[in-house]
């Protein structure tokens, strides 16, 4: 069961981000905004941070910079402040760590981790990327379709030899109708297919490696030093929600890469 609080998060994002395309450039930045912060919030906690705040506080930093750098951008190919986010999150990642002491435990891995967030936090923006691009929006409704029916698809409570390719081919028949009933003839098929099998894809393999991360034991030191049960549970219920916020969220984040790159193709 909850499993599924991931897709109701990603229905929430995928709705706000749906509806905005055409209310207006300004409330998508908003929506977008509101996956950067839910996977600042999430991945923290997903990944045993022994830095949550500090860790969430970096990655809401970077994630907002980005999309304020991409909207600010009006010249192709809207992206061109990342590399540098990226670097500076990489220095600040690195600074962060050395605050724990050069014996630190986990250090390469959670270093690894939060680079990581950075990198999705960073991908957000090529949503606003995206709605940038000059022509029509379809493929990014599309696209938000396909990855909400491939989310629902992994929360079922099947093994992952079938929900995943289930998940690929539903959000590419998803992408495929879409495509024919609704948004024809602004965007081909063969497009729409392409689209709706990488959006399948990426949610089967984010779930695939990071879902397993939802039952993982804690490494975070307040829950070993606990002696009181109540405590425990009330933490343990804190921690299941940011991990299954971070997993809603986070193939949302990456699959702007996705709408972007192929509306610079078809542009």
């Amino acid at each position: 069961m909850i499993r599924w609080i991931r897709v109701a998060v990603a229905l929430v994002l995928v709705l706000a981000l749906s509806a905005s395309v055409y209310w207006g450039y300004t409330l998508f930045l908003l929506a977008t905004g509101l996956i950067v912060l839910g996977v600042a919030y999430g991945w923290p906690r997903l990944t045993d941070s022994p830095q949550p705040r500090a860790t969430s506080i970096m990655l809401a930093l970077f994630g907002v910079g980005g999309l304020y750098a991409a909207w600010q951008d009006s010249t192709a190919p809207y992206l061109d402040w990342q590399p540098v986010l990226a670097g500076l999150g990489l220095l600040w990642t690195f600074v962060q760590n050395l605050t724990r002491g050069i014996g630190a435990s986990y250090a390469v891995a959670n270093v690894s981790a939060q680079v990581s967030g950075l990198v999705i936090v960073l991908s957000a923006s090529t949503w606003v990327a995206a709605i940038t691009v000059p022509g029509d929006k379809e493929a990014i409704v599309i696209g938000l379709a396909s990855l909400i029916v491939a989310q629902c698809m992994t929360a079922l409570p099947w093994p992952a030899i079938y929900t995943s390719p289930l998940a690929i081919a539903m959000s590419t028949a998803v992408a495929g109708i879409l495509s024919v009933l609704v948004f024809a003839p602004a965007i081909s098929l063969a497009m729409a297919l392409v689209l709706g099998v990488i959006m399948g894809l990426l949610v089967a393999a984010v779930d695939r490696m990071l879902g397993l991360v939802a039952y993982a034991k804690f490494q975070a030191a307040n829950l070993e030093a606990s002696q009181n049960i109540e405590v425990k549970k009330n933490v343990e219920k804190a921690r299941s929600f940011a991990v299954q916020l971070a997993l809603g969220a986070a193939p949302i984040a990456l699959g702007g890469v996705v709408v972007y790159a192929l509306e610079r193709v078809a542009s």
